[in-house]
């Protein structure tokens, strides 16, 4: 567990334990939001609230919607808790990675 903890430390360019576990607790608060919004945002948009009932592009549709609000809760919940700067990196590295993907990488 120690050793992959250093991993992310190292990665994410982390100088404590404490700041790392600050980290996670600003993704925990994040996705727990997260799950708190989706269903009203279905239930608006499609009059549904679960994923079962969903067609296939109401689900894909879905999910890129979350993945937006998740984004903005991330970016705004991380610059309220004092990680702007991390936030900002992490938030443009996965986008990067999603939309940008190249071979090299």
């Amino acid at each position: 567990m120690k050793k992959i903890i250093n991993s992310l430390k190292n990665k994410w360019n982390v100088k404590s334990d404490l700041e790392l576990l600050w980290i996670f607790f600003i993704f925990a608060i994040t996705g727990s939001s997260i799950v708190y919004v989706r269903k009203p945002i279905t239930t608006y948009l499609f009059n549904k609230s679960t994923y079962g009932e969903l067609k296939w592009h109401e689900f894909i549709f879905t999910i890129i919607i979350i993945y937006f609000i998740y984004q903005i809760f991330l970016f705004v919940i991380g610059s309220i808790l004092g990680k702007h700067k991390f936030v900002k990196w992490f938030v443009v590295k996965m986008n990067k990675r999603i939309f940008f993907s190249t071979k090299n990488e």
